[in-house]
């Protein structure tokens, strides 16, 4: 696979209903940047921590809580600190906030052009942003199983920003995990031998849209169909440390090897992600709660445990840059910029050694 820079999408897209001029209009156009969100941000984040009155870290791993603040009141330099913030964190969680749907789109397009998802509902006032309404008639939710937003796309997320307008009474938490770590708990000797490895990501779940006897969803393009091929492991543009790159949601096959070995490998590596309950963060939301996270740096899943009650959200999802893998970056953990230090249960069982108390 040939190593490149960063390549992020532009604004000017056209979208349309299905048919062949519209997909050839969809497909992004892409430039090099010289900048991209999060590389003005001061290290320090000095602008924005210094104007929270509380920062809260839910695990070593990933997850951040800022109190006192609204991302409807951020400077420019607050959001760039913000944007670093979330890549090396994962995500970020606000509380209370009064930030409404056009004000979201306008933090997310500070960080590069929003997406617009192939399926459309035809209630949604808007292409670039998405409604989430699941309660006692809804026979599927958003965010089942674990994914990253829109992998399947040739230029997918870097950002996505969901706010909760009416939450259950109890339940529809989300759950995300760090790909960082992911990556770090994988042996030495195996993270060589996925690291030149191309994976072909697509949607075609998507095309059931087409079937919905309500009539309330259709669409808009029938290209996700299409693989694009993405490394298996990604370098972040922003902290430039390496990222598992496969989801369960859309990474169909790894390049190269037959259907047995492909699905094996990915087997074993969404089970590994799925599995690792150590590096993951749960959110209980409550009504006008926000959380932001890099589709880069982490997958997540979204519980449905509360039927036949509401949850109502709203989302925007920011287009970022043409994944690539450069092989001189670091991981998280070689690079230092983790919070935490590796335990021994990830080493302890390498050549062989069993898993079990040892004193």
């Amino acid at each position: 696979m040939t190593v490149e820079g960063p390549v992020q999408a532009t604004n000017g897209q056209s979208h349309a209903r299905t048919n062949s001029k519209a997909e050839a209009r969809f497909k992004p156009a892409c430039k090099v940047l010289n900048a991209l969100a999060g590389k003005k941000a001061d290290p320090q984040k000095k602008s924005l921590l210094d104007a929270v009155t509380k920062r809260v870290d839910l695990s070593p791993v990933l997850g951040t809580e800022l109190h006192g603040i609204q991302l409807s009141q951020l400077t420019e330099q607050q959001k760039e600190d913000l944007a670093l913030l979330v890549s090396e964190r994962g995500v970020v969680f606000f509380r209370d906030q009064d930030i409404d749907l056009d004000q979201q789109q306008d933090l997310g397009k500070s960080w590069g052009p929003l997406h617009v998802h192939p399926i459309g509902r035809k209630d949604e006032a808007k292409e670039d942003a998405q409604i989430f309404q699941t309660n006692e008639a809804s026979k599927i939710h958003a965010g089942d199983g674990w994914h990253t937003d829109i992998s399947f796309e040739e230029v997918p997320s870097a950002y996505a920003i969901l706010k909760l307008l009416e939450v259950p009474p109890v339940g529809g938490d989300t759950i995300w995990v760090s790909t960082y770590a992911a990556y770090d708990k994988l042996s030495p000797s195996f993270r060589d031998t996925i690291e030149h490895l191309t994976a072909l990501h697509n949607a075609e779940q998507f095309l059931a849209a087409k079937s919905d006897p309500t009539g309330s969803i259709y669409l808009r393009r029938e290209n996700v169909v299409q693989s694009n091929e993405h490394p298996v492991v990604r370098t972040h543009p922003t902290t430039g440390w390496k990222i598992l790159y496969v989801n369960a949601g859309f990474t169909k096959h790894i390049k190269g090897y037959t259907k047995a070995e492909s699905d094996a490998l990915l087997h074993f590596l969404t089970k590994h992600i799925a599995t690792s309950d150590d590096i993951k963060v749960r959110f209980r939301w409550e009504k006008n709660s926000v959380a932001i996270w890099d589709n880069r740096a982490t997958q997540h899943l979204a519980l449905w445990d509360y039927y036949p009650n509401t949850r109502h959200a709203q989302r925007v999802v920011v287009l970022g840059e043409r994944p690539y893998y450069d092989s001189k970056s670091k991981s998280q953990l070689e690079a230092g910029g983790a919070s935490y230090q590796a335990p021994p249960l990830w080493t302890r069982d390498i050549d062989g050694g069993k898993l079990g108390y040892k004193w």
